[in-house]
């Protein structure tokens, strides 16, 4: 039987928590209304919560503070539960910071963001803060124009005005395309040259046709997994004060995705 994409979350949070010696245990369940959901966590007494869609906007007005990353990116992934004050965090821009790092630096470079939605809004948020230059592309430009003017990012157009010719050294796609669909991509292969380096946010396959277009082009490239591993270790570093076990969880996260199917 395949396993499931919440899975993985669990895999690597209780990998965490037990090579951290922590007596924490890491469940995951589904609700249908978010004021209940949070309500859950103060009758419980639950530690942390994690937050997935369609709940992560939806969250918000019922925490106590929201950190200031999570209220400009208009989004919760994490729910930090301190002595029954709830504070809402997002580690997705952490993650993809994290990932993009173990391959460059971001000061300083030209980044082309492909996408308008939840995840480009936070990995724009994230870039921007680490002093890069992002131009942001997307197959509405209208929905490209407003979170360029909204995080002050360079309106590139559609994703078909992308190239990599324009002086870029990073390229992130924060798109859907290519989810559990591995002949697709964002993009043609002949929009990308070896000097980028290119991530997809995309975590399913592992190997987008993205990412093999770009690495068949030289391009050095990070997997949507690197971003989703690192991101699960922001949360376990709120819920715990303690660093991440970074190897131990991704050991776990790589056995569940090779339990996954498309």
């Amino acid at each position: 039987m395949a396993a499931h994409p919440y899975r993985m979350a669990v895999e690597m949070h209780n990998a965490a928590y037990r090579q951290l010696g922590l007596d924490y245990t890491f469940v995951y369940f589904g609700i249908d209304n978010a004021e209940n959901g949070i309500q859950a966590i103060r009758t419980l007494g639950i530690r942390g919560m994690n937050v997935s869609m369609p709940f992560k906007s939806a969250v918000i007005p019922f925490l106590d503070h929201l950190d200031p990353a999570a209220e400009s990116i208009g989004a919760v992934n994490t729910i930090n539960n301190e002595d029954g004050i709830l504070t809402g965090y997002n580690t997705d821009f952490i993650g993809a910071l994290r990932a993009l790092r173990e391959k460059t630096e971001l000061t300083g470079k030209r980044v082309a963001l492909l996408g308008a939605g939840g995840a480009a809004r936070a990995v724009g948020y994230g870039l921007v803060t680490s002093g890069a230059e992002v131009s942001v592309f997307n197959r509405s430009v209208d929905n490209a124009k407003r979170l360029a003017e909204e995080f002050h990012l360079t309106l590139g157009g559609t994703l078909e005005q992308f190239s990599s010719e324009d002086g870029f050294d990073i390229l992130v796609n924060c798109t859907s395309a290519g989810f559990r669909s591995p002949d697709q991509s964002p993009l043609l292969k002949e929009q990308l040259s070896k000097k980028l380096v290119v991530m997809d946010a995309v975590f399913l396959p592992v190997e987008t046709k993205l990412l093999v277009d770009a690495r068949n082009g030289g391009c050095s490239t990070i997997s949507g997994v690197r971003m989703l591993l690192h991101q699960a270790c922001g949360q376990v570093e709120l819920y715990t004060g303690h660093e991440a076990p970074l190897e131990v969880m991704e050991e776990a996260i790589e056995r569940e995705m090779s339990k996954l199917t498309l």
